[in-house]
């Protein structure tokens, strides 16, 4: 035994403190005593005065994660980081197993119903495969017209059931439901039942149909859904952006932001707290924030040295980096990485190759967790 001294050491090295003598206490008591201060500091709700807080810790968190952690954009990384980008866009029946854009079959479709379709099943893009055994809502628009049709969904809500089943949604169906009905609404009220006449009633502003989208609330749109509806109009050549076409910004999750992380683009003070020392967001709502930013600088250092040949928005490199680099070859293992055939390999810092982004487990929400609340009896905490 011998462990927990070698940590308090340890600890104490890091931060210039002389390193602990020795004295009567066993380290069993120096255990207690640590752990004890630990777990009140990290979990035990504070004193009077601090309520709506789960700990001292979780005080201190909210007023000083951006300062402890620290995220900056390494511009010389963003640069080298472009720079591949740039051969793979320009070259990419050199490396076929890279996808660069989200696949669509649109034969014989029209401009207005791929807007239509996408329009829908961006609501539903989250923990179903859209295109599971090869399926596709594009083609199924030839079959069933209805279901992409606002004023028909919007009157007649059995439609959005159907459409559901189709997709095989088995989580939190009576929020999708909602979220179909209340968009298809939406549409019926404000843009003619047409999700296409959103470009020219906001004329053509990127930033303006986003807000569009995101402000009612009650229509399945948060801003990184409306990111991916307003990069798939542009790279399928639907809407081509008048304004604020760099402000569609690649939509931040584990995959983007575990390669923003290990390619050194964006860099913090030290490795991502667990998300259990996270349970407001406050680090995720600041790595999510950040990746954003170093992903446009990646695109802007790519506009800045080859205008031409950089895609029309920042997000047209979201599918690439999610679904070819992250869920491919950057796997969250070390063990299962597949470094030596990824087009980042030579660029990626030895000491970032490990990094992990965050995970949110929110009290709040659909993975809220209120009972973790403690005092200072101990126990208590998250049970399965």
């Amino acid at each position: 035994m011998g462990e927990f001294k070698d940590f308090l050491e340890q600890w104490c090295m890091a931060m210039g403190l002389p390193r602990p003598s020795p004295g009567e206490e066993s380290e069993v008591d120096l255990a207690a005593i640590t752990l004890r201060k630990l777990n009140e500091f990290l979990y035990q709700q504070p004193a009077a005065g601090q309520a709506g807080y789960i700990s001292q810790f979780q005080r201190y968190w909210e007023r000083c994660h951006r300062e402890v952690i620290s995220p900056s954009i390494d511009r010389n990384q963003c640069q080298q980081v472009s720079l591949r980008l740039a051969y793979l866009f320009a070259h990419p029946s050199d490396h076929p197993m890279y996808e660069l854009t989200p696949p669509i079959d649109r034969r014989g479709l029209p401009d207005e119903a791929v807007a239509n379709v996408r329009f829908f099943t961006v609501i539903q893009d989250f923990k179903i495969d859209l295109h599971r055994q090869g399926r596709n809502p594009f083609a199924q628009y030839r079959e069933t017209p209805e279901w992409f049709d606002a004023e028909a969904v919007a009157g007649n809500p059995a439609l959005a059931d159907s459409f559901l089943n189709y997709l095989e949604a088995r989580s939190q169906v009576d929020k999708r439901r909602s979220w179909m009905i209340e968009a298809a609404q939406f549409l019926a009220d404000n843009y003619a039942g047409n999700a296409y006449c959103l470009f020219d009633i906001h004329g053509g502003d990127a930033e303006a149909i986003r807000r569009a989208l995101c402000e009612p609330g009650d229509i399945g749109y948060s801003e990184k859904k409306a990111n991916l509806f307003l990069r798939d109009m542009a790279d399928w050549g639907i809407w081509s952006y008048r304004r604020n076409y760099d402000q569609v910004d690649v939509a931040s999750d584990a995959n983007t932001m575990r390669i923003a992380l290990r390619t050194g683009i964006l860099r913090t003070r030290m490795p991502l707290l667990a998300s259990y020392l996270d349970v407001y967001c406050h680090q995720y709502g600041l790595i999510d924030e950040w990746t954003r930013r170093a992903w446009r600088t990646v695109w802007e250092e790519w506009q800045r040295q080859d205008e031409s040949s950089a895609p029309p928005t920042p997000a047209s490199m979201d599918y690439v980096l999610y679904g070819s680099f992250g869920r491919r070859l950057c796997k969250p293992s070390p063990s299962r990485r597949k470094c030596d055939i990824c087009l980042f390999d030579a660029i990626c810092p030895p000491d970032s190759r490990i990094l992990n982004p965050p995970k949110s487990i929110s009290i709040y929400g659909a993975t809220g967790w209120e009972s973790g609340k403690t005092n200072a009896g101990g126990g208590g905490g998250i049970m399965s």
